[in-house]
């Protein structure tokens, strides 16, 4: 919906905040370093987890709260009191009126209110687009709780991924919502709006969401619970709204927009055309309901976010991605989030898997004759071939085929042709062929993906055709337990299911020591080092010493006895540094 004039002043507001606290680290009216994840951790021990409950008003009690706190976090409050209040219009509360309540925070600090800042100024105080409503104060202290906890896990991470998230709208919005107290926050949909004003309304409230979307929105319902979906629809009604009134400047809560919606007898919109379903659900980018971004699928990998990003720049920039690495370090479970991330929805219907081995061949995979109930023989496609066929009969939605131990099969007689088609700018009919056992001319759809695993520690088969190996993209995942492999989300993922840190700490110190003998042998080298997965506890495990001792006995050690065929007692040494008491 075209954005209204009076939008663009708090918007620049906006933007200013963004860059200069939320990636700059600083302060909105000094050159203090304000924003930092310290001074949110202190507001939290002196406001979150020390409630007053008092029946004083908000700001006596807030201010006997942060009366023990540094200057820098009273000066910071009175910063998020700028951005709490940002959004409200003029029928909500007068600039003066927050202008006040910012300096009353900022002078708590003995330092001088810079009262002279164009941030404080009437023309951006008065700026704001929208009356929140009586709850958007008397709740204050809710959104200010949540907003502290929110900084806190923003600065938690590092500036790189910091700024893919405020490049990528509902990644960032995955991200926010995961946060504590992020639940039915009116802040939070503000926030949304201020960041990304192109894909979110100037709309506080989680219940008029749900009626816009329950009054407005065409095609199927939608889980009304979950908030993004809620958003994504309200964005597609947004842009058919734009269609019927080209070049105005609409809101929700103005006519001719507001009676659409507000109105209890306005009837419900009848089941949509064919033409209009299609639109919305372009519009979306496919199903809302099951949207999966690049932040939902990094959680719980232990792998570094840029590592994770080039996982998904080089498969889409190649089309055809392997993963290597020893045992263990997630190969298959992460082939299964990239495909989700390409497909962009939790969907297993457009991937399919194989697992290649020394019996398989083209005829298995592409196209060859296979004996009949009545003693013949006739042509069949492959499983290859039939993806590719299912592939070109949904062109809009991207496919992906995921080839487990791709380096144990023959490839170049697994693939024989498609060695050529499969290359990214071979993808058209230019360049089909005629394939072996017929006349029929093929070529792999522009919307194919493929996605290989190979295990470093396959002692015979470790060779990859040259003409495959020019045609991937090769990407090498490491075990989680060395300092720059994942090791502190891997060691808090494991407190999460219920290891004691100490235990946490010892599996990665352990067995990142093993790792280390083994990458020193001039026997097996770096390909063969031992996994975090197996590690990973499974549904109904829970990760205590007994648990992690049998891991060791009929796991580890029976692969340590396999790499050490001829060296026992190096094997009984490594296994009772492993099992020594802590």
């Amino acid at each position: 919906m075209a954005r209204s004039k009076r939008d663009k002043q708090i918007l620049a507001a906006a933007k200013f905040w963004k860059d200069r606290c939320l990636l700059g680290e600083r302060s909105l009216f000094t050159d203090r370093p304000l924003w930092v994840r310290p001074n949110f951790q202190e507001l939290s021990s002196l406001f979150v987890e020390n409630p007053d409950e008092s029946k004083d008003s908000f700001l006596v009690n807030l201010q006997r709260q942060l009366s023990p706190g540094s200057p820098d976090v009273k000066c910071l409050w009175a910063e998020m009191t700028w951005l709490y209040r940002l959004i409200q219009d003029r029928r909500s509360m007068r600039p003066g009126t927050k202008r006040d309540q910012i300096a009353e925070a900022w002078k708590w600090s003995d330092r001088d209110f810079p009262e002279d800042h164009e941030l404080l100024s009437d023309r951006v105080l008065g700026a704001g687009v929208i009356n929140p409503g009586t709850g958007y104060n008397t709740h204050a202290w809710r959104e200010f709780r949540f907003l502290v906890a929110a900084m806190i896990a923003w600065f938690s991470l590092d500036r790189t991924e910091r700024e893919f998230l405020l490049g990528h709208p509902w990644d960032f919005t995955s991200w926010l919502d995961a946060t504590e107290y992020a639940r039915n926050r009116m802040f939070r949909h503000a926030i949304l709006f201020l960041l990304f004003p192109a894909q979110f309304e100037p709309i506080v409230s989680t219940t008029d969401k749900k009626k816009i979307v329950s009054r407005l929105r065409l095609g199927d319902r939608i889980d009304d619970s979950n908030q993004i979906e809620v958003d994504r629809a309200i964005l597609t009604i947004r842009q058919l709204l734009e269609d019927g009134h080209p070049g105005e400047e609409l809101h929700f809560y103005e006519s001719p927009i507001k009676e659409l919606w507000k109105d209890p007898r306005h009837p419900r919109q009848q089941k949509p055309s064919k033409t209009v379903r299609k639109k919305e659900q372009k519009m979306n980018g496919g199903d809302p309901s099951t949207t999966y971004t690049a932040y939902d699928a990094h959680q719980d990998l232990f792998i570094p976010f840029d590592h994770f990003k080039r996982l998904l720049t080089s498969i889409k920039s190649r089309k055809n991605l392997i993963l290597q690495g020893p045992p263990g370090t997630g190969k298959t479970f992460i082939a299964r989030r990239i495909a989700w991330c390409l497909i962009g929805r939790k969907d297993n219907l457009p991937i399919e898997m194989v697992q290649f081995h020394q019996s398989y061949a083209y005829e298995d995979f592409v196209q060859g004759y296979r004996p009949t109930d009545n003693g013949g023989f006739e042509l069949k496609d492959g499983v290859f071939h039939r993806f590719c066929e299912r592939a070109r009969a949904n062109p809009d939605t991207r496919h992906v085929f995921i080839i487990d131990e791709i380096n144990r099969g023959n490839l170049s007689r697994i693939f024989g042709e498609l060695l050529m088609l499969i290359e990214a700018d071979k993808r058209s009919e230019d360049y089909a062929v005629a394939l072996t056992y017929s006349d029929q001319r093929f070529h792999v759809p522009e919307n194919v993906f493929i996605l290989g695993m190979m295990n470093t520690a396959n002692r015979s088969l470790a060779l990859v055709d040259y003409a495959l190996r020019r045609r991937f993209a090769f990407e090498t995942l490491e075990p989680a337990y060395g300092k720059d492999c994942g090791r502190a989300e891997f060691e808090n993922y494991l407190t999460r299911k219920g290891a004691h840190p100490d235990l946490a700490r010892r599996i990665s110190n352990r067995m990142d020591q093993l790792n280390e003998a083994i990458r020193n042998d001039e026997e097996l080298g770096p390909g063969f080092q031992i996994g975090h997965s197996y590690f990973v506890p499974g549904d109904g495990d829970t990760p205590l010493e007994d648990w992690y001792k049998n891991i060791v006995d009929t796991q580890i050690a029976p692969l340590l006895r396999e790499y050490w065929f001829d060296s026992p007692k190096d094997v009984q040494t490594q296994l009772e540094i492993l099992t020594a008491d802590a």
